[in-house]
């Protein structure tokens, strides 16, 4: 692995261990209870999903942040959107981490494999699918107890462009931190919306403990496996 000098890691079901569906219910039940006055929880739900799948086709005029607070408040009328959008803020600082104790969360493989890469040298990357904002990004790295200063780059909402799995999202990661893909390894549990990096020229790491598979594309990841095999694979291969 001595060509490569920048692996970027998914978060949810990558290097955090949740199933994302789990997830999802229960984070869904915490936001529509905290904004119970806004809407019933089905409308309310209805419409994040709406401006979700808005972020996903980002044709890349606006940020997924722009696009997510346009389509959200078209559809959900408030007296004021930055009023509401400070709500939700608070709501990922105050409500939000308190989600971590429904979920059994290994803080010891994913934390050793990115200390794997660090030691040797590796410029680390979080590419996760940028749907939500940093402060919810960076409370998740917090629950597998890893630093966000450990990760040169974060995408998150605020900044990106595009999202998963549009090429265009990992390209705007390439140009954003200056990247060779030739020199990147992409890992992730998705063996479509992740691996398409391998399109950009990235070598692909499929990791299989929450793998998401999909008929979208045949994508075949140059290694695949466990976290705890990819542990002791980057143990005998880097360096």
């Amino acid at each position: 692995m001595k060509n490569y000098s920048t692996v970027l890691f998914d978060l949810d079901g990558t290097l955090l261990t949740i199933e994302m569906n789990k997830f999802l219910k229960i984070y869904f039940k915490a936001l529509t209870e905290n904004f119970s006055d806004l809407a019933p929880a089905d409308k309310l739900i209805k419409i994040l999903m709406s401006a979700t799948e808005k972020m996903i086709i980002n044709p890349g005029q606006q940020t997924n942040e722009e696009v997510f607070k346009n389509e959200f408040f078209a559809q959900l009328k408030v007296d004021n959107i930055e009023t509401t959008m400070k709500r939700f803020y608070l709501f990922y600082k105050e409500q939000f981490p308190e989600l971590n104790r429904n979920f059994q969360i290994d803080k010891e493989t994913p934390g050793e494999i990115v200390g794997l890469f660090k030691e040797n040298g590796y410029q680390i990357i979080l590419a996760t699918n940028p749907i939500f904002p940093k402060v919810a990004i960076i409370e998740r790295l917090n629950w597998v107890g890893l630093d966000p200063a450990d990760f040169s780059f974060i995408s998150s909402y605020e900044i990106m462009h595009a999202a998963k799995p549009q090429l265009a999202y990992y390209q705007e990661i390439v140009d954003k931190a200056n990247l060779n893909p030739e020199c990147c390894i992409m890992v992730g549990n998705n063996a479509y919306e992740d691996m398409i990096a391998s399109k950009l020229g990235m070598k692909t790491m499929l990791v299989n403990d929450y793998l998401i598979e999909s008929d979208k594309g045949d994508f075949t990841p140059d290694w695949s496996g466990s976290m705890l095999e990819l542990r002791e694979y980057l143990a005998a291969n880097l360096g």
